[in-house]
């Protein structure tokens, strides 16, 4: 493995950005730097299969006067369908009586230290018997309390055995278009070995595996400069994790642009790098997302700063197709509803992947991260389109009939008429749904209500 060794220089990207372990050390001149970590392990002694996330953000805003960071820890019980979350904040209110910060970042190599209500976490790189840089090795402590009131706690051991890659493939070099700053950098690392120890409430155990992912992002300008405070309504995110057993893992990265009836923008698009020992890198922005379910969010986990407080849709399960891969995959949700206690609405949790890439099938592994709700009337009219196109055990006329309602509904929400929007609903779409047999109306019927709550209430969510 020549990659395996520090000074790490890809053959991508600019290496004034991409020079390892460099890239991971800490950096004044940053307005915004993120870590990430998921993986999936398994439990030596009961054989469970759990799933883990870790972030740890570090901004500099108000003109790089002010300095916050927060910490978001993350277990879940693959097979329960059940997980646990916990987040501490560092925002300072006022600065000038600043007495220190939570987290500590080293420079030059990854070195952080966050002290967080429940104990100190630790990430930071891997050191040999004599000191040395172990290369892509990494120590990981973390602690918590998660939302049910259980301590939390996973030691890890944690090499990768494949090298970086960016985003955006050879094309972009790790520069994205990111919630409208032109330039942020972005790369992950998967190929991850795991080993450790977990604590959850009243269980403990050993556990290990191989499925894990790394991911930094990084900008000179904080992701709130296009943005609006506070709630961060202009853009939104989804991004999506796949680790197949054929080798190849990839990066899903959606962006919406809400004040333009949330078009599409970039960096939208699928980075993917292959098995070894070549480790090809691909990226495509031509890239089809289907979104066959939506799911309620039950608002027991919230974001600091909520567009809404009326009902709020996610999707459920997608299936993404890239023809020019051969590649038409569906994804299965391990945990309905994993929210976290972000700044803003955030969802992230495991996913099952099953489907066809490169012609031949697939299995895999995955996260799927969602940050956009869907709230305003036009929103969930298209969520309850695009479930009816895709609801069981009804006949073909009856499906198609009720999800062109939906649409025209739509499209009277799009042209700000709630009040028509609504009278439409009530002559079409309610008496659709309510004809349908019971399995189906268990489907539709939520969204339906919603739907027409929200275009009665004529509220203009940002």
């Amino acid at each position: 493995m020549d990659w395996k060794r520090y000074p790490h220089v890809p053959d991508w990207g600019d290496p004034r950005w991409f020079t390892f372990p460099d890239v991971d050390g800490y950096q004044a001149r940053l307005g915004i730097a993120t870590y990430f970590l998921d993986g999936f392990l398994r439990g030596r002694t009961s054989g469970r299969q759990y799933a883990f996330m870790v972030i740890v953000t570090d901004t500099r805003v108000l003109r790089r006067l002010v300095r916050a960071s927060f910490y978001t820890f993350a277990l879940y019980d693959c097979e329960r369908r059940h997980y646990g979350t916990y987040t501490d904040y560092d925002f300072p209110r006022p600065p000038r009586i600043r007495r220190g910060y939570k987290l500590d970042a080293t420079e030059q190599v990854l070195g952080l230290r966050y002290r967080s209500s429940a104990g100190e976490v630790v990430w930071r790189h891997a050191r040999s018997g004599d000191g040395m840089l172990r290369p892509f090795a990494w120590d990981v402590r973390l602690v918590g309390v998660d939302h049910h009131g259980a301590h939390m706690a996973l030691t890890l051991d944690v090499e990768a055995f494949r090298p970086p890659a960016p985003l955006g493939g050879r094309q972009l070099g790790g520069e994205m278009f990111f919630l409208g700053a032109p330039r942020t950098y972005s790369y992950f690392q998967s190929g991850l070995r795991l080993e450790g120890r977990l604590e959850w409430g009243d269980h403990a155990e050993d556990v290990a595996g191989d499925v894990g992912w790394i991911d930094r992002q990084w900008a000179e300008d904080d992701f709130s400069r296009h943005q609006d405070l506070p709630r961060s309504s202009r853009y939104r995110n989804e991004w999506r994790v796949m680790q197949f057993d054929d080798g190849w893992d990839m990066s899903l990265f959606h962006q919406y642009h809400r004040y333009a009836h949330a078009a599409v923008v970039p960096w939208t698009g699928l980075s993917a790098q292959g098995p070894g020992p070549e480790f090809a890198l691909r990226a495509s922005h031509r890239v089809e997302l289907v979104i066959p379910e939506f799911i309620r969010s039950p608002g027991v986990v919230r974001g600091q700063q909520m567009l809404t407080e009326g009902p709020r849709w996610f999707p459920h399960r997608y299936r993404v197709r890239v023809p020019e891969w051969e590649m038409d995959v569906q994804a299965e949700p391990l945990v309905d509803a994993p929210a976290h206690h972000l700044p803003i609405e955030y969802w992230t949790g495991p996913v099952r992947i099953s489907g066809t890439l490169w012609g031949r099938p697939v299995t895999g592994l995955g996260f799927d991260e969602r940050s956009r709700p869907w709230c305003r009337g036009f929103e969930i009219a298209a969520a309850l389109r695009l479930t009816a196109d895709h609801l069981d055990g009804l006949d073909e006329e009856t499906r198609w009939l009720l999800a062109y309602r939906a649409w025209e509904v739509e499209a009277i929400a799009l042209r700000n008429d709630p009040a028509g929007a609504a009278a439409h609903f009530r002559r079409w779409v309610a008496p659709l749904v309510g004809s349908l047999p019971a399995a189906a109306r268990a489907r539709v019927g939520p969204l339906a209500t919603d739907l027409l709550q929200v275009l009665e209430r004529g509220e203009r969510v940002p």
